[in-house]
């Protein structure tokens, strides 16, 4: 009987398990996660996770039942630590081994590190539950008040949200010229911008650090290259992130900025897959390989894999999709916002709401709203693949 092992646990490899199942894959599954907790939702880390008064429960992707009725081997709190593509087969931390005739590579990817802060304790990066639990208690503190966030990504905006409904002093630091560039349209950004800065989150853009300021071995300041200090309390670094490629690196599998991947997922090595933020693929719907770090992305591309491992149809293409909540703000985005030479910002009479479209000539490439959440599905259905990719 044939062995499909993931590697892990995430929204990605957990997706493929069950999509495999769906398939109607008879072969063992083996899903391989390094934490001890059930698969788990990583959103809520940054979100409810960080504001709510009473710490709340991790929010399973699937109930334990779910991979027992499966047939779906959980092999939880296990580092896979080596890959022999020849003998076919993983290697553990421990030394022990597991065979696979499919490999599936859902390693994600990891904060990208700032290398001036060295052991300074008040400095905070965000993946897992055990970084959100750390962040969630620094920022309880009482004598926690000023907090800096270094980058104005949507992981910055969503703690700086967390930390202003806190009723902390929040300051985001941003080297570009405006918050979320790499995901949304300066129209979007520059309304959420606004109403962030409304409810008391000052934003520093076009700003660089040049060190930390401390007191006791704790952060007490970020010091930026124009000579201003910006005091900190705690200090949340959210500059991106890079994705796991050490496995497939030493393996021989071809990585360039993630994992490469073709249409259906397949490395370089046919035989072992890779999908969710550690990969790098084709879209249909933008120019060049792309990777994408949603939990929308990290889904569709389980179900693609699912599909070329049991011989099934690909599923038809769909325009990527993300989510954020930022103090009061449900933005959501659909498309990929790049390659578009038009914008039409629709602003209802609501002035808490804002619908963006993005166009190529007459095509839709993208569109952005916020706290129009049925509008979602309808603007998806209007953003048609491109007419060839450079796949083809």
């Amino acid at each position: 009987m044939d062995t499909t092992v993931i590697i892990g646990n995430g929204v990605a490899g957990t997706n493929a398990a069950a999509a495999l199942r769906k398939n109607g894959y008879e072969g063992a599954i083996k899903l391989i996660g390094e934490e001890v907790a059930l698969p788990y939702q990583r959103p809520p880390l940054s979100k409810i996770w960080l504001r709510e008064p009473a710490r709340p429960n991790p929010t399973p992707i699937r109930p334990l039942r779910f991979f027992e009725d499966n047939r779906i081997e959980l092999m939880r709190a296990r580092k896979v630590v080596g890959i022999d593509r020849t003998a076919r087969e993983i290697r553990f931390s421990d030394g022990k081994t597991t065979k696979f005739d499919t490999l599936i590579l859902a390693t994600g990817a990891s904060p990208r590190r700032l290398d001036m802060h060295a052991d300074l304790k008040g400095v905070h990066y965000l993946r897992g539950l055990g970084d959100s639990a750390q962040l969630r208690g620094a920022l309880t503190r009482a004598d926690c008040r000023n907090i800096a966030i270094i980058g104005a990504g949507v992981i910055g905006l969503e703690v700086a949200s967390a930390a202003i409904e806190m009723g902390k002093t929040v300051t985001v630091i941003e080297s570009a010229a405006r918050a979320m560039a790499r995901v949304a349209s300066p129209a979007t950004t520059n309304f959420v911008t606004q109403k962030l800065t409304d409810a008391g989150v000052q934003f520093l853009f076009n700003r660089k650090i040049e060190g930390f300021g401390a007191d006791n071995h704790h952060v007490s300041s970020v010091n930026l290259s124009d000579g201003a200090e910006v005091k900190a309390d705690l200090v949340f670094v959210g500059i991106g992130a890079a994705p796991n490629v050490e496995l497939a690196q030493a393996a021989g599998l071809d990585c360039d900025n993630g994992i490469c991947v073709d249409e259906d997922m397949r490395t370089s090595d046919p035989g072992i897959f890779a999908i969710g933020d550690c990969a790098r693929s084709d879209s249909k719907f933008a120019p060049g390989k792309l990777r994408m770090e949603t939990v929308h992305n990290a889904t569709t591309q389980a179900q693609i894999a699912a599909a070329a491992i049991c011989n099934k149809d690909r599923p038809a293409p769909v325009p990527h999709r993300f989510w954020s909540d930022l103090k009061g703000m449900k933005v959501q985005a659909i498309g990929i916002a790049a390659g578009y030479d038009l914008v039409r910002s629709n602003a209802s009479q609501d002035p808490l709401s804002l619908e963006v479209h993005l166009k190529s000539g007459d095509r839709l490439v993208a569109a952005e709203v916020v706290n129009l959440p049925t509008r979602q599905a309808a603007l998806a259905k209007a953003i048609s693949p491109m007419v060839s990719t450079s796949a083809e």
